[in-house]
């Protein structure tokens, strides 16, 4: 029971970081006169993006944790390195990628100071 709890509520933080990370990507400007890239971009290059659009808005000392926003699962998953072909490690690679409520609570921090700085920046240029 207890596993199943536990495996439940680790969806849910997983799935809290996602809606982070699409909420920060849905906050980049639009630019109407750039085509798309032929390829959608990384979560490195959202991050980027994201950073040059409000680095002006935000405190410098959170960039590092706003770009992480962006990266998490990906960076997560680059710490395990699998190789194709070799057999799979035993269960604790899957514990590994997991997220835990701190975590969680880091990135949601991070997401409501950026969504807040930008939204006090586009107030302040507002007439």
């Amino acid at each position: 029971m207890t596993r199943a709890r536990d495996a439940f509520y680790d969806r849910r933080y997983e799935e809290a970081v996602e809606r982070c990370q699409e909420t920060l990507t849905a906050l980049l400007p639009s630019h109407a006169d750039v085509p798309p890239p032929p390829a959608p971009p990384t979560p490195d290059e959202l991050a980027d993006r994201f950073l040059g659009s409000y680095a002006s808005l935000l405190p410098l000392i959170e960039a590092e944790r706003i770009a992480a926003v962006f990266t998490f699962f990906v960076r997560r998953k680059a710490r395990f390195r699998y190789e194709p072909g070799r057999p799979l490690p035993r269960r604790e690679w899957w514990e590994f990628l997991q997220i835990s409520r701190e975590e969680a609570s880091e990135v949601l921090a991070a997401t409501r100071l950026a969504f807040e700085a930008v939204q006090r920046g586009g107030a302040a240029g507002e007439p």
